[in-house]
């Protein structure tokens, strides 16, 4: 029997191999979660600044809607209410209830 030449006995092999099965993945997994939250929470103030005309002008848009009808908002939920009550049919307890509770569901 013939010893193979050296050659052939080499094999080449990733640089990096994780495997899953290992203890190793999960801390790697741990570590980058924990490096991009912390990456996002210091980053956030350094990319805000940097932009400080955009968000000047989506305030003041902003400010002009809400002060624009504040009577139309206070109307809203009211008329919301009575739309929705109206269109309920099954009521328990007491019409004249100072509350009303209704419940939104599915069906199926």
């Amino acid at each position: 029997m013939e010893p193979q030449p050296v050659e052939n006995q080499i094999r080449s092999r990733a640089a990096i191999t994780i495997v899953i099965q290992t203890w190793v993945t999960p801390i790697v997994g741990a570590l980058m979660l924990g490096i991009g939250l912390l990456a996002g929470y210091f980053g956030r103030p350094l990319l805000a600044s940097q932009s400080p005309s955009s968000v000047a002008s989506s305030s003041v848009a902003s400010t002009s809607d809400a002060s624009a009808s504040p009577q139309n908002q206070a109307s809203d939920p009211e008329e919301l209410m009575a739309f929705v009550v109206g269109q309920t049919r099954h009521f328990k307890g007491d019409p004249n209830a100072p509350v009303t509770l209704i419940e939104f569901s599915d069906f199926q």
